[in-house]
């Protein structure tokens, strides 16, 4: 018997971006054997009102007020209707033959939890980040976000049972990928480009904040340890190698 359903479930989380999210739309709508699911977060610039004209676009929507954008794709996760899922921002847009790629890689995987593709990151980019973003699995992700989210295609099934937790607004894609590569979840790498991603974004914004968040995120997934007591010293060597990148490209 054939199944009716998708196969990928392309998730676009979206709050007062209404110029990306039509972008981002108009590339994905259509696609055979995807479904296209956004939720927005009670925009205010006119993004409900298009959605609604636009419904032709869309396999699901959702508009209501959310507690930020891990909580819109923890939403959007629970009404995926595809076996494996691919989360896209606004703006954000996939190359040439890119969801043909996803598509053929996930219908022979029966064994793997996500698979992770190259980003490129579009200018303006900020001092010390790179063009181009790959992947990697390993132990150094424990140190560093080696895995660009817009690059990422995770089996639902994998995925829906941690979730993304909300309790961090910058770093919770971040924590989600540490606690899958701790509890040995399988990715295969590919060296193939399948996305281009807007500037800026609140993960690129890097703050104080930011390494602050960091920290109590990788306490929650190593516990008291000599890594976290070494990720207290390595997060703020990072900060003030961020500050330093950004005084030399004035």
């Amino acid at each position: 018997m054939v199944s009716n359903l998708p196969i990928l479930s392309v998730i676009v989380p979206s709050f007062n971006q209404l110029a990306g999210l039509k972008r981002t739309a108009d590339v994905f709508a259509g696609c055979s054997e995807v479904e296209l699911i956004v939720v927005d977060g009670d925009s205010t610039d006119g993004s409900k009102g298009w959605l609604l004209e636009n419904q032709r676009l869309f396999a699901k929507v959702i508009s209501a007020p959310d507690r930020g954008v891990y909580d819109s794709m923890n939403k959007g996760l629970e009404i995926a209707s595809g076996s494996w899922c691919w989360f896209v921002g606004t703006g954000d847009m996939p190359v040439d033959g890119a969801v043909d790629e996803v598509l053929a890689t996930v219908k022979m995987d029966t064994e793997s939890d996500l698979h992770a593709f190259n980003v490129r990151l579009l200018p303006p980019r900020e001092p010390g980040v790179p063009e181009f973003y790959k992947p990697v699995w390993g132990e150094s992700l424990k140190w560093r976000n080696t895995m660009h989210h817009q690059g990422v295609v995770y089996r639902k099934s994998s995925v829906k049972k941690l979730g993304y937790d909300i309790r961090f607004r910058v770093l919770a894609d971040y924590h989600l990928n540490l606690k899958l590569y701790m509890e040995s979840a399988k990715c295969i790498c590919h060296n193939t480009l399948i996305a281009e991603v807007e500037a800026g974004g609140v993960s690129r914004n890097f703050n104080r904040r930011l390494y602050a968040e960091e920290r109590m995120m990788k306490r929650n997934v190593f516990g008291l340890s000599a890594l976290t007591i070494a990720q207290e010293f390595t997060t703020r060597g990072k900060y003030l190698w961020k500050k330093f990148a950004a005084f030399r490209s004035k």
